[in-house]
Formats: C-alpha cells, structure tokens, sequence
C-alpha cells in the first residue's frame, strides 16, 4: 500500500497549553485531494499509586465534559511536546503529590498508548510504589477528594458505579495482571 502524502497542515484551534486541532491537505494514493482532521496534543499520565498492603489511592474530582464528579486515577499531562522516560516519571510523581500528597521512591511504566487514531497524544500508565508522604499545591481549579482502597473496591467505583474512561479499564486491566502475577 502507498501512503498518503500530506500536502500541509494548519491549525485551526488551540488552547494554547494540552491541545490544538489540525486541518490537513492529503494526496490519496489514487491522486484525489481530500481534507482530513487529527488533535495533536500532550501525552499524559495514569498512575497507579500501590502501597505495600495492595491497596491503591484513587481520587474524585469534577470534570466538565460529564458534568460532574467522577472517581479516577491520578493524571495529568506532560509538559514537555516530546517527553523523555525522565519526563514521564517526573509528571506522574508531581501528579501524585498534587492530587493524593504522596511521591513514589519507583515508578514503572507499565504500558502507553494512543487515546485514539486521529490524535497524537499518547497516554502512559505508571505504577507507582515505595510511597511516602508528600505534596505540592493543587491547580487552581482542582478540588478532590482521595481514598485508598482495594483493588476489589477502586474497580467498583471507577467501573461498576460510573461509566469509566478507558484510561481506567487499560490500566486496572493492567493492575489486576500485575497483582496476578506477584500472587504466583
């Protein structure tokens, strides 16, 4: 197959920090112009915070596309247009003392992706362990409320009792094989 070929980009929105919106000129490979959109955004993290008794921290905070409070993971995005694996860890230990005061002594990550095919920004899901009290200011518009729990109790609330993202289903599908294994 021959690939397309980009004949150019413009931006036709920004919001000037996590994402713009980007209108593309394309040369099919049968010769036909056409028009095509993608978001080109930040990369972001998931962290999963896991104390020693297999318990993980979870956070309810307010978001505007669902109008409402929802149970989540830790996250946020990354600074930084093209991260390093440095970058991620720094984002997702900040992360954590803003939304739940503690810092992890290791994090491992444990898998990234794509949020979708028409966008570029790539969520990465860290395991965060060796957890000691710590914390830095909130953002202005966060207001949230933290838990630690089982893992058997975060799924209800992240899953069964709300309509999850699938940041969450990836990385509690993920969470549920790490702690499999470690039962072997």
């Amino acid at each position: 197959m021959k690939n397309f070929k980009v004949i150019n980009e413009t931006e036709e929105y920004s919001d000037g920090k996590r994402f713009s919106i980007i209108r593309a000129k394309l040369k099919t490979p049968e010769d036909k112009e056409i028009n095509w959109s993608y978001i080109k955004g930040r990369d972001g993290v998931i962290v999963i915070a896991l104390d020693e008794e297999k318990n993980i921290y979870i956070k309810k905070e307010w978001r505007l596309a669902r109008k409402g409070f929802l149970w989540e993971l830790p996250s946020g995005y990354i600074e930084k247009e093209k991260p390093s694996i440095k970058d991620i860890k720094d984002t997702a230990n900040r992360e954590l003392q803003e939304e739940i005061g503690l810092k992890a002594g290791y994090l491992k990550i444990l898998s990234s992706f794509f949020i979708m095919n028409h966008s570029t920004s790539k969520f990465h899901i860290i395991l965060a362990t060796k957890l000691r009290e710590s914390s830095l200011d909130k953002d202005e518009h966060e207001i949230i409320q933290t838990e630690k729990v089982s893992f058997d109790e975060a799924y209800n609330k992240l899953v069964n009792k709300q309509i999850p993202n699938a940041q969450i289903l990836i990385a509690l599908s993920l969470l549920k094989e790490y702690l499999n294994k470690k039962k072997l």
